[in-house]
């Protein structure tokens, strides 16, 4: 297979030919896709960096935050300290209100 190299692109608004690092259209002003989605990808790697993002994830989401805590660039102990903690919260947050369901019925109900 032979390495091709690249020339020029097509605006995937107009049609204009670009050249291949155009971050936007010089005839309709089209911000090319691949770069919208590198800036946003990168934008979401900054939010998941963040304390606070990482505290709301695991007060909201529980245990389906996990996958998203290693996507992070934290270090693989405060990863893992991450889904301990997010798996214990769970659990905690489960069994009080499965107790204070029960308790719920039982005054509900004079048992």
């Amino acid at each position: 297979m032979e390495a091709l190299n690249v020339t020029t692109i097509l605006c995937p608004n107009c049609g204009a030919a670009l050249e291949p690092t155009a971050a936007t259209c010089r005839q309709c002003g089209g911000i090319m896709a691949k770069q919208q989605s590198d800036e946003s990808l990168a934008r979401s790697k900054q939010l998941l960096d963040r304390p606070w993002v990482i505290v709301v994830l695991l007060l909201h989401v529980g245990l389906l935050g996990i996958p998203l805590y290693w996507k992070t660039n934290y270090s693989l102990g405060v990863r893992l300290f991450l889904v301990v903690a997010s798996i214990i919260y769970t659990v905690g947050a489960v069994t009080f209100i499965v107790v204070m369901v029960q308790w719920l019925f039982h005054q509900v109900t004079g048992g």
